[in-house]
């Protein structure tokens, strides 16, 4: 159960833990053993992609980000709100956790503004941040004990469903709830071009740095997404790697580890 003075860490998982059952039971039995008020947010792209494929339908990103088609958006639809979040959540109370399955699109958690280049793919809208009902749904689960699932699938204004990255729709979750947030991937942190780690970044430094050419697809996501939380929600966000359960704990506890982008 949350106490009153603890600030809510939203954690983001996707990719390749996502199909490796030993990493995922590791990480979420971290998770659980650091004692935090946790809101997972997750994506899914191993999961679309092989639904994809068994449809017969081609995928494809610009800029890390999954262009979705009408014909594909039913598919994407369950492969992440169905799916991996039900994957997720069965993982997270075998792990001890008490899980409640969500997606963005429920309350609504966010606001989502279309990207029509990319089909119906949506980005949250700033004003997110302001969502008394999304608040009021999740620190009321928070509240009771339960750690909030959510999926990267949002609804626009015109209750059309669409798909969201899910870096954006975790640095969405941070902004609306003051959190702080934690990209974990499968990598330690950001590289530099000379292929060592960034230990930590100025909000000044990490807008630079998005405009190497070094930095591009997911990580470019993953920066933009931290550089968003961190402009928003005025708390520090962490790029950081999930395979060592300890290192998973000392974060979500406090320790600089990974990339931090500091306020």
């Amino acid at each position: 159960m949350i106490q009153p003075s603890q600030v809510i860490k939203v954690v983001k998982v996707g990719g390749a833990i996502l199909e490796n059952e030993m990493a995922l039971a590791n990480f979420l039995t971290a998770v659980n053993a650091s004692g935090e008020a946790v809101v997972i947010v997750h994506g899914g792209g191993s999961a679309v992609d092989q639904q994809l494929h068994q449809a017969g339908l081609q995928s494809a990103k610009i800029d890390g980000q999954r262009v979705t088609s009408v014909e594909q958006i039913d598919i994407i639809i369950g492969a992440l709100a169905g799916t991996a979040n039900k994957k997720l959540v069965a993982a997270a109370q075998k792990a001890g956790i008490h899980a409640v399955g969500l997606s963005l699109a429920d309350g609504p958690l966010c606001s989502l503004e279309p990207v029509p280049s990319l089909g119906l793919v949506g980005e949250p809208k700033p004003e997110t941040a302001a969502n008394s009902a999304g608040q009021a749904l999740i620190h009321g689960l928070l509240a009771q004990g339960f750690c909030p699932v959510i999926s990267s699938i949002g609804i626009d204004d015109q209750f059309q469903l669409r798909n969201v990255n899910a870096d954006y729709a975790a640095a969405a979750m941070a902004m609306l709830l003051q959190a702080e947030l934690f990209l974990f991937s499968d990598v330690p942190a950001i590289l530099d071009l000379q292929q060592n780690p960034i230990n930590e970044l100025s909000l000044v430094e990490a807008r630079i740095l998005l405009t190497e050419s070094f930095i591009q697809g997911g990580m470019r996501v993953k920066l933009k997404a931290a550089i968003l939380a961190a402009e928003r929600a005025r708390r520090s966000t962490a790029i950081a790697g999930w395979a060592d359960a300890q290192t998973v704990i000392a974060l979500l506890r406090g320790e600089r580890l990974g990339t931090h982008i500091r306020v």
